[in-house]
């Protein structure tokens, strides 16, 4: 599937404040659909798709949360916690993976995809990248009326279409070279992380698939989830 130095890491670092928000004090990876938490869906997952060393990413005032992965969660699976004192960003705490590592998939614990993890990973190395991206398209509607010109002539008038744009999926591959640009101790958020990679003329690739996916992040997402999985059993689903 990957090299023996391809790895996984679930960013749970977020303080979830958006779903908070909504009334429950739980860590949005503990939230659950259908019956499961986020984070163990993902584990699941990971495990599913052949990952055997699984690095978790979490914030140290977390307490439940770290509880649960070295509870419930080594159960599952061989896990690794890595803790963030202050709040590292999107991507900062790949500077806490060992250095043997070269290469990582990493996913965000309010992301749920039927993604094929495998063949994420076998494209990125074929790519030979210093990143890869996994994309979609997602249609976003237009609140206005959107005309085509041609000079001065009105050849063609959509009333509040919805256009579809390119959007990252929230699940990445990053090679050595990337990891190697993240700080220590210091927040880096993804697209600050990927314009140094693209300044520098490293290899960034996309990678576009059609699977479900949806990101999770207040009540509205959640019951939305319940309704993706109605009926649909999920990689690594019991």
């Amino acid at each position: 599937m990957t090299n023996p130095t391809t790895a996984a890491l679930i960013m749970a670092g977020g303080r979830s404040e958006r779903m908070r928000a909504g009334g429950s004090a739980q860590h949005k990876g503990l939230r659950t659909v259908r019956g499961m938490p986020l984070i163990e869906r993902n584990i699941r997952t990971l495990s599913w798709f052949g990952f055997k060393q699984i690095f978790v990413a979490i914030n140290r005032q977390e307490e439940t949360l770290s509880a649960w992965v070295n509870g419930p969660g080594k159960a599952l699976a061989p896990l690794e916690l890595l803790v963030e004192d202050q709040p590292l960003g999107t991507i900062g705490a790949t500077a806490l993976l060992p250095r043997e590592l070269e290469d990582v998939v990493i996913i965000n614990v309010d992301n749920l995809t039927s993604l094929d993890l495998k063949a994420f990973a076998r494209f990125h190395a074929e790519q030979k990248a210093a990143a890869t991206i996994a994309t979609h398209e997602q249609a976003f509607p237009m609140p206005f009326g959107m005309l085509e010109l041609s000079g001065q002539r009105v050849v063609a008038y959509r009333e509040k279409p919805k256009l579809p744009v390119t959007i990252s999926s929230g699940l990445y591959m990053l090679n050595r070279r990337a990891i190697d640009r993240v700080r220590s101790g210091a927040r880096l958020d993804v697209p600050a992380l990927i314009d140094g990679l693209l300044q520098d003329g490293e290899i960034v690739a996309a990678y576009p698939h059609s699977e479900r996916w949806i990101d999770i992040n207040d009540e509205a997402a959640l019951a939305n989830a319940e309704q993706l999985w109605n009926g649909s059993q999920w990689p690594g689903e019991r």
